[in-house]
């Protein structure tokens, strides 16, 4: 999750177009989806509700950052893409802060 956030989000931002940024998402969108299944299963197995909503948590912010990253490569636009990639970045690093709170 955090290879999504950290590395693809920004490989995908440095594109100059969402063409291209589409063609580097094709490429990649297996490995978010297989990220989200894995945190699926994790959910089921989790040992205790908190885990569970854990799990949950990063496991929705995937899947809603993969949503997201679907509708601006099919209706974004080339003005916006910067700006749209950096919230899906922002969206999945909340995810994974609140899911990894400091005591």
């Amino acid at each position: 999750m955090a290879w999504f956030a950290r590395v693809l989000v920004p490989e995908l931002r440095q594109m100059g177009s969402l063409a291209e940024a589409a063609g580097g998402w094709n490429i990649a969108e297996s490995r978010v989806t297989a990220v989200e299944d894995r945190l699926t299963a994790l959910e089921a197995s989790a040992p205790d509700e908190a885990a569970r909503t854990r799990t949950r948590a990063l496991r929705d912010a995937v899947r809603s950052a993969r949503g997201h990253m679907q509708e601006l490569l099919e209706s974004g636009s080339p003005d916006t893409m910067s700006r749209d990639l950096d919230a899906i970045a922002a969206e999945l690093e909340a995810a994974l802060v609140s899911a990894n709170p400091t005591d």
